[in-house]
């Protein structure tokens, strides 16, 4: 997990890069957009460009994208990237502009120093989005062809095996892109009478057998799925 998240960051903060500079690129050196005022030297929006790399990450962490959950949907991170990347927008202007308030000489703000383009924000962001969406469904379809592999499998335990432990067994087994693999049950009831258990999966044992259960398997995950009486 550690290092995914390392992953993870490093490629947001080069996708930033590269969306900001293409940004520069399509808004100044394409002729898409017209350029009244002229095309400002690249420098400039290099100097801006430490803002962006290190907002990213703040912005993305705000949107709990570094917290990797293995159910987690398409949707739920192109949400949390469009929403981290306006925020990083934000954050970026906010510091440009604080820097530009109270420690630029009048010289360098004549000069328009890190002063950005409303075109080249708009740009960036929807670049950004797509950058960093893309990443993510790159790493996604790796861990999917590994799961498919049993590598990297986290091992699931089912503490009840009635109707509402059927049920989770049931959900584990028919989304198999989650990366589970579960492993058994354990339960009082069905511990003496039934040791092959529902859908060809052990009885591992009684309630009280669960931590030697979970240290003899090896797992990973404990779901308790016992009916309220």
């Amino acid at each position: 997990s550690r290092l995914f998240v390392i992953i993870h960051i490093l490629t947001d903060v080069i996708a930033a890069a590269a969306a900001f500079l293409l940004a520069y690129v399509i808004r100044f050196q394409t002729g898409l957009i017209e350029t009244p005022k002229g095309q400002p030297p690249l420098e400039q929006y290099l100097a801006v460009l430490p803002f962006v790399a290190l907002m990213v990450p703040v912005a993305f962490h705000v949107q709990r994208l570094y917290r990797l959950r293995r159910g987690r949907t398409r949707m739920d991170d192109f949400f949390a990237v469009l929403v981290g990347s306006l925020l990083t927008v934000l954050l970026a202007l906010i510091g440009t502009l604080y820097v530009q308030t109270y420690h630029l000489s009048d010289a360098r703000k004549a000069q328009g120093y890190l002063e950005v383009s409303q075109w080249v924000w708009v740009l960036f962001l929807w670049l950004n989005v797509l950058f960093a969406f893309t990443s993510r469904e790159i790493v996604r379809s790796q861990l999917r062809r590994r799961w498919r592999k049993g590598i990297g499998l986290r091992r699931v335990l089912v503490v009840g095996a009635s109707d509402l432990g059927r049920m989770v067994a049931d959900r584990i087994l028919e989304h198999g892109e989650l990366g589970f693999r579960l492993v058994g049950f354990v339960d009082d009831r069905f511990a003496t009478t039934d040791a092959i258990g529902y859908r060809g999966l052990p009885i591992l044992g009684t309630l009280t057998d669960t931590v030697d259960v979970c240290l003899r398997e090896k797992i990973d995950e404990i779901y308790v799925a016992l009916p309220l009486e």
